[in-house]
C-alpha cells in the first residue's frame, strides 16, 4: 500500500514539473490580436488558447508595443509574439513553426483621393508602425522609397491605431496597415497601392523547445486541412464575419427545414417513414456540404479575379499618367526618365532598364535613360560598330548582355559599359525603327540572382512602352524643326529691322539680353527665358513697314 501511495506522490509530481507554462506577447493588431473589456482576443489569440487547451499547456499574456514585446522576446523575457512574419534578422533571435496560420499583406491608406500608385507618395509624410515588417523588411515601403528615389519622410508610431489617427488629422499624408486591420473609414480613404504579401507564423524565443514548436504545427496542419476544424469557424468569425449566401442556398435551406419539421412530426406516428426520412435528410446535408464546397471555389475564383481586375486598373492608371505627360515642351531626359522608371514599376520581373538611341549609319550610339545601371557612365558611350537591328520586334537575351556586346563594340566603350552596368541574368529589348537607319533600344533587365523570368503579358506590355517612346521621338523632332524654323525666320526679320536704325547699332541684341536678365530676376521658368531671349529682337519689326529714308532722316 505504501508502495503505491508512493507511485502516485511520483506521478503527481512528474505531471506538475512536466506542466509546459508560455508568457505570450500580444498587441493592437485587429482582428488577429487585441484587447476588448479586458479580454484578449483575436482570431491569432483564440488559435493558441485552443492549441494550448489541446495540449494542456498553461498561458499568460502579456499586452504590450510591438517595439517592446520585440525587445522582450530578443532578451528571453517572454516565451512568443502572437503575430509576426518572418525576416531573416528576425531569425537571428526568434524561432518560427514551419506551418503558418495567415497571409497578410501591406496596404496604404489616406486622407485623399490623390494617391493611386506608389509613385504618388513621392516627397510625402507616410505614418508606419515601428519595426513592422512592411516598414523594414527587404521588400518594404522604406526599401521601395530608397529604390525608387521617392524621398518619403516616415512617421514611426506604435500601434496601428496611432498610423491611422496620424492620418485623419493630417499630421501624416498617408498610412501603411495591414490589409485585415479594422479600420474605421471616417476621413481615410483605401488607396489601390498594396505591396509585400507575407505569411504570419506565431514567433518563439530560441529557449523554447522544438517539442512545442512541432506540436503548434502538427495542430494547425491537421485543422487547415479539416474544413470543419476550429481554424475554419474562428476564421469565420473575425476574418468574415457576414458570408455571402446566395438567395438560392437561403431558399433551399428554409425547404430543408420545413421538410425536417414535417418528418419529425409524422416520425411519432409512421416509424417506417422515420427511417426514410432520415436516408432523406442525410442526401440532404451531403449535398449542402457539397454546394458549400463550391462556394468556397466560386469566392475564390472570385477573389482571384478581383485582384487580377485590381492589378489591371492600377496599371491602365499608371499607363494613362505617363501618356498625359508627353509633351513636346519636356526634354528627352525628362520624358524617358519617367517613362523608363513607369515600365520598371509595371513590369514585375524587371530590376533594372535603359532607353538608347542608335545611329547605324554612323556607328553611333545614345543612353538617353538608365535605372538602376550607371548613367553617368553609361552617358560617355557613343560608339557601338556593328551592332545594327534588322527589324523591329522584341528579343529576350538570355545570360549576361554585357558579354554578348564584347565582340560588337571598341574596347574603350564595352569597359565603360561594364562598369557602369548590374549583372543580369536576362534582358527583353524591344528594337524600335523611328526611320531608316534610326533607332531606340527599350531595354529591361532582370537581376543575376533572380529567379523570374519574363512574361507574355510583361512582353505586351514593353509593346505599350515602347509605341510611347516612339511617338515622343516623333513629336519632339518635329517641334524641335518648327521651332528652329520660327527662329531663323525671327533672327531673319530683326536683322532687317536693324537696317533701319544705324545710330544704335546691336540694338536689338542688347534688347535681347536685357529681358533675358530681367525674366531671369523674375525666377521665370528657363523654358520661357529662352524663348524671351530668342524673340525679344523683334520689338523693332515695325520699322519695316516705315519707308527707310523716312526711318534714317535725322531730326531737326
Amino acid at each position: 500500500m505504501k508502495k503505491l501511495s508512493l507511485a502516485l506522490i511520483i506521478l503527481i509530481l512528474s505531471t506538475t514539473v512536466t506542466a509546459i507554462s508560455l508568457t505570450v506577447g500580444v498587441y493592437d493588431n485587429k482582428p488577429l490580436s487585441y484587447i476588448e473589456d479586458g479580454e484578449y482576443k483575436g482570431f491569432a489569440v483564440d488559435l493558441i488558447k485552443q492549441i494550448a487547451e489541446e495540449e494542456n499547456w498553461s498561458l499568460t499574456f502579456q499586452y504590450d508595443t510591438f517595439t517592446n514585446l520585440m525587445k522582450k522576446i530578443q532578451n528571453s523575457n517572454i516565451d512568443m509574439i502572437i503575430v509576426l512574419g518572418k525576416t531573416k534578422k528576425r531569425e537571428l533571435f526568434i524561432k518560427y513553426p514551419s506551418e503558418p496560420f495567415f497571409t497578410n499583406w501591406g496596404v496604404i491608406y489616406s486622407n485623399n483621393h490623390n494617391i493611386d500608385s506608389i509613385l504618388d507618395l513621392k516627397n510625402k509624410k507616410v505614418a508606419v508602425l515601428k519595426d513592422d515588417i512592411y516598414f523594414i523588411s527587404e521588400n518594404g515601403i522604406k526599401r521601395l522609397s530608397e529604390k525608387m528615389n521617392l524621398n518619403i519622410k516616415f512617421y514611426e508610431f506604435n500601434s496601428y491605431s496611432d498610423v491611422i489617427n496620424a492620418v485623419k488629422k493630417h499630421i501624416c499624408d498617408a498610412g501603411v496597415v495591414n490589409r485585415i486591420y479594422n479600420v474605421n473609414t471616417n476621413d481615410v480613404y483605401k488607396t489601390p497601392v498594396v505591396f509585400l504579401p507575407i505569411e504570419i507564423f506565431f514567433g518563439f524565443s530560441k529557449n523554447i523547445s522544438n517539442s512545442i514548436i512541432h506540436r503548434i504545427d502538427s495542430n494547425l496542419n491537421k485543422w487547415k486541412n479539416d474544413n470543419s476544424s476550429i481554424y475554419y469557424t474562428l476564421f469565420q468569425k473575425y476574418i468574415f464575419k457576414e458570408s455571402f449566401i446566395p438567395y438560392w442556398i437561403k431558399n433551399t435551406l428554409k425547404i430543408t427545414f420545413i421538410v425536417i419539421m414535417v418528418l419529425s412530426i409524422n416520425s411519432a406516428i409512421f416509424y417506417f417513414l422515420l427511417k426514410k426520412s432520415t436516408k432523406t435528410l442525410k442526401k440532404k446535408n451531403q449535398e449542402l456540404d457539397a454546394y458549400n464546397n463550391e462556394l468556397n471555389a466560386i469566392n475564390e475564383e472570385l477573389e482571384e479575379s478581383y485582384n487580377n481586375i485590381e492589378n489591371l486598373n492600377f496599371k491602365l492608371i499608371q499607363l494613362i499618367k505617363t501618356m498625359s505627360k508627353l509633351r513636346i515642351s519636356s526634354s528627352f531626359d525628362e520624358f524617358y526618365e519617367e517613362l523608363l522608371r513607369t515600365a520598371i514599376y509595371l513590369i514585375p520581373e524587371a530590376d533594372y532598364g535603359s532607353i538608347i538611341y542608335i545611329n547605324s549609319s554612323k556607328n553611333y550610339w545614345k543612353f538617353l535613360s538608365a535605372y538602376g545601371h550607371n548613367f553617368k557612365l553609361l552617358k560617355n558611350i557613343s560608339y557601338a560598330a556593328g551592332h545594327v537591328p534588322l527589324e523591329e520586334k522584341i528579343k529576350i537575351v538570355n545570360n549576361n548582355i554585357i558579354e554578348n556586346e564584347k565582340i560588337e563594340m571598341d574596347e574603350e566603350s564595352y569597359n565603360l559599359l561594364k562598369e557602369a552596368s548590374k549583372p543580369i541574368k536576362e534582358t527583353m529589348i524591344y528594337e524600335i525603327k523611328l526611320k531608316e537607319n534610326q533607332w531606340i533600344n527599350f531595354c529591361l533587365d532582370i537581376d543575376k540572382n533572380s529567379n523570374k523570368n519574363f512574361s507574355e503579358e510583361s512582353k505586351e506590355l514593353l509593346r505599350v512602352f515602347a509605341n510611347l517612346a516612339r511617338a515622343f521621338w516623333n513629336q519632339k523632332i518635329f517641334y524641335e524643326n518648327i521651332k528652329e524654323s520660327y527662329i531663323n525666320l525671327a533672327n531673319k526679320l530683326a536683322f532687317i529691322a536693324e537696317e533701319y536704325d544705324d545710330i544704335t547699332g546691336e540694338h536689338i541684341y542688347r534688347v535681347a539680353k536685357y529681358s533675358k536678365f530681367i525674366a531671369e530676376k523674375l525666377n521665370l521658368n528657363k523654358e520661357l527665358i529662352e524663348k524671351i531671349y530668342l524673340y525679344a529682337p523683334l520689338h523693332d519689326i515695325g520699322k519695316i513697314l516705315v519707308d527707310k529714308s523716312m526711318a534714317l532722316s535725322k531730326v531737326t
